[in-house]
C-alpha cells in the first residue's frame, strides 16, 4: 500500500521549532540534552547521547 507523507519544520528561534504535517501542528523546544514537543494529543520528552544513536522518549497524553 502506498501513501503520501507530508511534514515541514520551520525554525522560529535558536531553541524553538514549528512542525507542520498532514495531521496537524506541533511546537518543539530543543536543547543539547532534551527536546520537548507539544502536539495536539500530548507532550513528548526526548533525550539521548549524541553521536551514539541511543535515545529515550517518553510520551504523556493530555487529560
Amino acid at each position: 500500500m502506498a501513501y503520501i507523507r507530508f511534514w515541514r519544520r520551520f525554525r522560529l528561534s535558536r531553541f524553538l521549532l514549528l512542525n507542520v504535517s498532514k495531521k496537524g501542528i506541533s511546537i518543539s523546544f530543543i536543547s543539547k540534552i532534551l527536546n520537548i514537543t507539544f502536539g495536539k494529543k500530548g507532550v513528548r520528552f526526548t533525550t539521548g547521547l549524541r553521536g551514539t544513536g541511543i535515545s529515550f522518549t517518553e510520551y504523556k497524553k493530555y487529560k
